[in-house]
């Protein structure tokens, strides 16, 4: 690792706890609900299980782990597909409250199992691609071409951020 880098673990929210949790033990109650008192057999907990496990394996691969800036690019490491901002890119850094999210229009997305991912729509921010672990310390990070709302982004990356703006400036 270089010693240039910076990274950020996002820890996940209470919320985002829950909500996993329950995603996962709700349809295993409700199929053992069916199968004991409504006599509906195995195929409804069999059909759970077989749609619940590859939406919770996508959705833990798609789970943001860390934010890492360098001197190229802030990167939000995921176990699949980690997603690169280039700095040159980035016109606009600015926090943002937790109403953005909980506000929005959620285009495609997942809103709180492992994290909080996808595309939304917020009037006063437009399109953007969600990466949160929880709803504190969002800031918005605006590209060309492109939005991003990102959670767990502490005071010396934020700062870092800002700076990198303000140099293009």
């Amino acid at each position: 690792m270089a010693s240039n880098m910076y990274i950020v673990p996002m820890k996940r929210s209470a919320t985002v706890w829950i909500a996993t949790v329950s995603t996962m033990l709700l349809p295993l109650f409700f199929g053992l609900f069916l199968y004991f008192f409504e006599d509906a057999g195995w195929l409804p907990s069999a059909v759970l299980l077989l749609t619940l496990a590859p939406v919770s394996v996508v959705t833990w691969l798609q789970a943001p782990q860390t934010l890492m800036i360098d001197r190229n690019a802030l990167t939000i490491g995921r176990r699949m597909n980690p997603v690169e901002i280039s700095l040159g890119d980035i016109v606009r850094v600015e926090r943002v409250e937790s109403k953005v999210v909980r506000r929005a229009i959620r285009k495609m997305g997942n809103g709180g199992m492992w994290a909080y991912t996808g595309r939304y729509y917020h009037s006063s921010v437009g399109n953007y691609q969600l990466f949160a672990t929880e709803l504190r310390n969002l800031i918005l990070i605006e590209t060309h071409d492109k939005k991003y709302v990102i959670s767990s982004v502490d005071t010396h990356m934020y700062q870092m951020l800002r700076d990198c703006v303000e140099t293009k400036a």
